[in-house]
């Protein structure tokens, strides 16, 4: 609770509220901010001055961790404020940096003195943080259209090709697709042969029934042969 005395010093202590100096640079990112020590030693004297202790405490509760800032008042009057902890990282070191962070924050908020956006050094990590994280999902995408695009342009190129295939003979069709029959290593790429030649398998049945049965038992052959891993 707050009283009259209460709220008249603390709007007489914000009056001598010093701006806290940029005393520290972020080793990160090089921007210069107001440390804890900083903001503690502009703003502390001025409560002190005016009948106020300074008290931050860490607690928790059904919402999580925070630090609890109170300017305790002469008078029985108070004034208090919680500021949740959001680690950046695991463990006690993540957990000493929000700390650090809700103590400052809580402070400043409390006594009415808003940070400037340059002096803050974790707003400005988590912005550059973010564009990094955008950099790379950029570049990651960046890299999948590279891939698709590449692929595309295969795809046409092998499309391109059969296509003037037909011009050939029915007879060095045949041939084309025997050699490739019997460089195939794997099963996949009997199927994939069947399927890109499949044109060039009509032809060859147009012009010879019994060489287009020949040629797809020897396809038939060469795939029961590779799966059961013959070479």
């Amino acid at each position: 609770m707050s009283n009259k005395d209460a709220i008249a010093a603390l709007a007489a202590a914000q009056a001598e509220m010093q701006t806290p100096p940029k005393d520290a640079v972020n080793p990160h990112y090089g921007n210069k901010y107001a440390s804890l020590k900083s903001c503690i030693n502009a703003i502390k004297p001025a409560l002190n001055d005016n009948g106020f202790a300074l008290v931050q405490s860490a607690g928790r509760d059904d919402l999580g961790d925070f630090v609890e800032t109170i300017f305790e008042h002469t008078s029985g009057g108070r004034f208090q404020s919680k500021f949740y902890l959001s680690p950046d990282k695991k463990g006690m070191q993540g957990m000493g940096s929000a700390a650090t962070y809700a103590k400052r924050y809580g402070l400043l908020g409390l006594a009415g003195i808003e940070p400037d956006e340059d002096t803050d050094d974790d707003a400005s990590a988590a912005k550059n943080d973010e564009k990094k994280a955008a950099a790379k999902r950029a570049a990651a995408k960046k890299a999948k259209e590279d891939a698709a695009k590449a692929e595309a342009a295969h795809d046409a190129a092998v499309r391109q090709e059969q296509n003037s295939m037909p011009s050939s003979t029915p007879q060095q069709l045949k041939e084309v697709i025997e050699n490739k029959i019997k460089l195939a290593s794997a099963t996949w790429q009997v199927k994939k042969l069947q399927q890109d030649h499949s044109q060039d398998f009509q032809v060859i049945k147009k012009h010879n029934e019994k060489e287009a049965a020949e040629l797809a038992a020897y396809l038939r052959t060469r795939w029961d042969q590779l799966n059961t891993g013959e070479r």
